[in-house]
């Protein structure tokens, strides 16, 4: 058993809790060649309560080992093993650091730390009237159920979600999600679509569908946390503050379901995406399910480590894209039945064409339409309807957008030049991107063929009708392809 008044001694049990909780490379590089040196009467840090000084390698591995998540986990497990509250103090110290035939003493330690049952920890004393009794830290006494919990939205449910072409995927990969149970300890839930990734623009309903599925689950008596990721970052960044990382953890990894919304949130935010990807490793290796929503596809969120990036496209990528004129009605209809609203079709497909970017925008219109006609006691005509909308429905972005828009757009998404795009190169990467500027232009700008072709350097209207139909077919079954059309499109309205 070690001895816990010796520094050394307490460090190297620390490692032995360490080496379970770190990615390996991080233990390796930083923390296997520290030493616990000696015992410091108070924590400069925080003022409080003695400290364990550390020897580090390096200044470098200072800075790192000083970051608030890898200081927070390090006094945590010091405290789990002292069964007390104490500091940690990192200094450069080169010559006394160890080497890597440390590594047996770890893995030694590390043995005991999971064999010995905490009501036997070793309590022997440590600096001079350091008090080992009743853990009253601030860890302890942190109650998470303080935290603004967002719980799932009763009101969205699949039953009032309408389905069309531009969101069927998503919504289908949804249901199966939702009525799906925990898979086995395999790193694969049942849904076999781990995690579930929902991508779209402002306003397309992943969010409709995030609720659905915690209601499903919740029926289901599944245990399910649906979380924005600013939540997520805020709790951290409060168990940090409050040393409670363990709480922290506990909440998200002993779940059913995990629903994180706008993970996009999460580019440039370091700490929180390592303390996401160590949530994300226990679900997914749990069988719990987990599903996230973004305003863009994993590959265009940046900054984003790349660990984390490729884990979010593990399971099934699923867009919703925006609304075409007949689903914007279809929508409409549903809401009116719903409302039990006198709102004649003619005045709901005035409301479908005018309005055209989303589906929130779509439901102000709505609303503000019906409000205006129920305060007035007027009938609805189209031009009472057209002045209320005039307020809402602004022009339609893709009226600015012109071929050459589009060409640039695509040359700079493909890395190519708009002269190879008009030219008469065929290799694959070109010969792709000129089908997409086909494609665009056809299906966003409605140009007919004899004018898409015309503009592509005078290609006839079959060539250039073959490259919208095929690019139209690759989109349905390639997932990178649609990204790329999705990118673009994207980029387009932006410019616009």
């Amino acid at each position: 058993m070690a001895d816990f008044s010796d520094p050394a001694s307490v460090w190297q049990a620390v490692l032995g809790r360490l080496q379970m909780e770190m990615p390996r490379e991080h233990f390796n590089t930083f923390l296997r060649p520290c030493v616990g040196h000696s015992w410091h009467d108070g924590d400069l840090a925080s003022g409080t309560g003695p400290a364990l000084v550390v020897a580090a390698s390096s200044s470098f591995a200072v800075s790192w080992l000083e970051l608030p998540l890898h200081l927070a986990m390090a006094r945590e497990a010091l405290t789990r093993t002292l069964g007390r509250e104490a500091g940690i103090q990192y200094r450069a110290m080169p010559s006394v650091a160890a080497s890597d035939d440390s590594a047996e003493e770890v893995d030694r330690v590390r043995v005991q730390s999971i064999t010995a049952a905490p009501a036997r920890r070793t309590r022997a004393p440590v600096p001079d009237g350091y008090d080992l009794g009743r853990n009253t830290s601030a860890a302890s006494e942190y109650d998470w159920d303080t935290v603004n919990a967002v719980t799932c939205n009763p009101r969205y449910t699949f039953e009032n979600f309408v389905v069309g072409e531009s969101n069927q995927l998503a919504y289908h990969a949804a249901n199966v999600v939702a009525d799906a149970g925990r898979g086995s300890v395999d790193g694969e839930s049942s849904s076999g679509y781990n995690p579930l990734f929902i991508y779209a623009g402002p306003g397309m309903g992943k969010t409709h569908l995030l609720h659905a599925i915690g209601n499903r689950a919740l029926e289901q008596s599944r245990s399910v946390l649906y979380v924005t990721s600013e939540q997520f970052t805020n709790e951290f960044v409060s168990a940090i503050h409050r040393r409670a990382m363990r709480e922290f953890r506990d909440r998200y990894r002993g779940l059913d379901l995990l629903l994180m919304d706008d993970v996009q949130f999460l580019a440039g935010k370091e700490q929180t995406q390592e303390s996401l990807f160590h949530t994300f490793n226990d679900l997914h290796q749990a069988g719990a399910q987990i599903v996230l929503t973004s305003d863009r596809a994993p590959h265009t969120i940046a900054p984003l480590e790349e660990r984390l990036r490729s884990r979010f496209q593990w399971g099934l990528l699923a867009d919703i894209q925006p609304p075409s004129l007949e689903m914007r009605r279809a929508i409409l209809r549903a809401w009116a039945a719903a409302q039990r609203a006198n709102a004649p079709d003619a005045i709901l497909d005035l409301i479908a064409q005018r309005v055209n970017r989303n589906v929130r925008q779509l439901q102000g219109a709505f609303n503000r339409v019906m409000a205006m006609a129920q305060l007035m006691n007027a009938p609805l005509t189209p031009e009472s309807v057209a002045e209320q909308l005039d307020g809402i429905a602004g022009p339609d972005p893709r009226a600015d957008i012109t071929p050459e828009m589009v060409l640039d757009a695509v040359a700079r998404h493909y890395s190519v030049s708009t002269e190879q795009i008009l030219g008469r190169g065929r290799t694959a990467t070109v010969a792709q991107a000129r089908q997409v500027v086909m494609y665009l232009l056809a299906v966003e700008l409605g140009m007919p063929p004899t004018a898409v072709g015309r503009f592509l350097s005078g290609r006839n209207h079959s060539t250039a009708l073959h490259g919208v139909e095929r690019i139209r077919a690759a989109v349905a079954g390639d997932e990178r392809l649609r990204q790329s059309v999705n990118s673009i499109k994207g980029a387009l309205l932006e410019e616009a």
